[in-house]
Parts: structure tokens; C-alpha cells; sequence
């Protein structure tokens, strides 16, 4: 969660802890996506079958069109290490997160001035 605010710090953004996925809180979920021009789910487990599929799936079941950006661990063996180490080299440090949230947001802007 430090990760997060800290990332939030440097983007200005808005961070909710959903501190749990099961029952997902569709209200608010459903809130920040007609508040906001992205939602990042970030979390410290595989993005595949995570909290952030969860979300993704909640968003198309209710038809909420709002580009999504899912961060989180890859679906491959980590090697040990230091923390610290590790989340950045899975790009889950405070830098690699706003990195990673500026350029969705530049790829969004872009494809919006496509259409």
C-alpha cells in the first residue's frame, strides 16, 4: 500500500485499498470508473486470476468502458532476493508504477485523438 500512495504522490491520483476481492465492492468500483479516465489495479500476486481480473470482469459484465491497466506480478517463477529488488524487477517499485501509469495514459490520449 506505501507503494501505491507513493506512486499516487508523484501522479496526483486517487488510491483506494480494496482490501479484499471477495465480494468485490461493485459500488465502488463502478464510482472511480466514471470519476477517472483509468483505473490501475495494482497487486503484490499474479495478475492472472487476481483482484484486477476480477475488477476487469466486473467493468465488461456491467458495461463500464474505461481503459484498465492491471499491475502485479508476472505468471512465472520469481527467483529469490531482497524485497526491495524483486519489485523492481517486476516493476512493481514506486518509480516502475508511475512509469507504467504515464505511458497507459499517453497511449489512451493517443488512441482518443485516433478516433
Amino acid at each position: 500500500m506505501n507503494t501505491a500512495l507513493e506512486s499516487a504522490e508523484l501522479l496526483d491520483a486517487t488510491v483506494v485499498d480494496m482490501r479484499f476481492v471477495k465480494p468485490l465492492d461493485e459500488a465502488l468500483i463502478g464510482e472511480m470508473a466514471t470519476r477517472h479516465q483509468l483505473l490501475v489495479t495494482l497487486e503484490e500476486n499474479s495478475v492472472k486470476g487476481g483482484a484486477g481480473a476480477a475488477i476487469n470482469e466486473f467493468l465488461l459484465r456491467e458495461d463500464y468502458r474505461i481503459p484498465v491497466l492491471n499491475l502485479g506480478l508476472p505468471d512465472a517463477f520469481l527467483s529469490h532476493g531482497k524485497v526491495p529488488d524483486m519489485l523492481a524487477k517486476v516493476g512493481l517499485d514506486r518509480d516502475s508504477i508511475a512509469a507504467s501509469i504515464r505511458a497507459k495514459l499517453q497511449k489512451c490520449k493517443i488512441q482518443s485523438q485516433a478516433v
